[in-house]
């Protein structure tokens, strides 16, 4: 019996689910900051885990495979301790759900006029000339067009809009026209809503700067459900204070938490969430590794690993 080692901060939840999946595994866990129990992992092949705690990967050598919590892996694909060779896979199929609610629940709340319609309630006023905005036609951006921007997209389309993707590699679909990320800029004089749900690479890291968002106009609506290294904080700021960009609905942060002293708190026109659009329950991401498991536990290859030089 092939061993899984789960290292996570709500481990108990995540091996019994991972038992229930695939029971021919044995499964053991531990929070990031105990001391496992080193002479059962020198024989474990694989390891369920987001943070890497540090040596944690040299005692396990035998390690074959690493199957990361969440849709992320930039933690991981870079990592001195983590040899070349060892697959790293990434589950992010259940994720867009959660997301594209969170992104279409921001943009309602904008349109819809659901603030002013409770300030008025509060002065028990009838506020007949809140109408609320027509999204039918308008343009949705859409930063990143993998599974997860699919879900959003596909989202934003039955809310009336006009949906294009941005992704590294321009190429035909079915569904939705596909641009270049490098002509996101040229795009933002036309978009109502621009969503950040790309992975973080070399090539998205600061890709939301003053240089892009000076494109934008005073009803342009950034989402950022993606990481939060993508975008350059401080011109983000500026960028609000100018009229070039109208709002930040900003879920992930280059740290986190967000720390105290950061004006994102303050700013009128930014709102902050605890990096809540896209948690990870056992519930719904075993399904999307279960086939992963079964391969490890019949010794068969992994699908569908990470490809560490384009870092998704």
């Amino acid at each position: 019996m092939r061993r899984l080692a789960v290292v996570h901060h709500q481990h108990p939840a995540w091996v019994q689910a991972l038992r229930e999946a695939e029971p021919r595994l044995e499964v053991r866990g531990w929070h990031p900051r105990e001391a496992p129990d080193d002479a059962w992992l020198l024989e474990a092949e694989g390891l369920f885990v987001w943070k890497l705690p540090p040596g944690l990967v040299a005692r396990m050598p035998r390690l074959a495979w690493i199957q990361n919590s969440g849709a992320g892996v930039d933690h991981l694909v870079g990592h001195p301790e983590i040899p070349p060779g060892i697959p790293i896979t990434r589950a992010d199929g259940q994720f867009g759900l959660w997301m594209a609610r969170y992104v279409c629940a921001h943009l309602l709340q904008e349109a819809l006029r659901l603030e002013e319609c409770r300030a008025a309630q509060e002065e028990r006023r009838w506020a007949s000339k809140l109408v609320p905005e027509d999204l039918t036609g308008q343009v949705a951006l859409v930063h990143g067009f993998g599974r997860i921007g699919r879900q959003i997209g596909r989202a934003l389309r039955e809310l009336g809009l006009e949906v294009h993707g941005f992704v590294r590699t321009p190429r035909g679909d079915a569904e939705f026209p596909l641009h270049g990320a490098g002509d996101l800029g040229a795009w933002l004089g036309r978009g109502r809503v621009l969503v950040l749900c790309a992975p973080l690479t070399s090539g998205t890291r600061g890709f939301v700067n003053a240089s892009l968002l000076e494109h934008g106009h005073d009803r342009l609506t950034l989402v950022s459900v993606g990481r939060g290294e993508q975008v350059v904080v401080p011109d983000l700021l500026a960028a609000l204070d100018r009229g070039t960009l109208g709002r930040a609905v900003l879920d992930v942060f280059p740290r986190e938490p967000l720390e105290p002293e950061s004006p994102l708190w303050a700013h009128p026109k930014v709102v902050v969430t605890p990096h809540h659009s896209g948690p990870s329950t056992p519930r719904a991401l075993v399904l999307d590794i279960q086939e992963n498991l079964r391969r490890f536990a019949q010794g068969q290859p992994v699908l569908n690993p990470v490809d560490r030089a384009l870092g998704y």
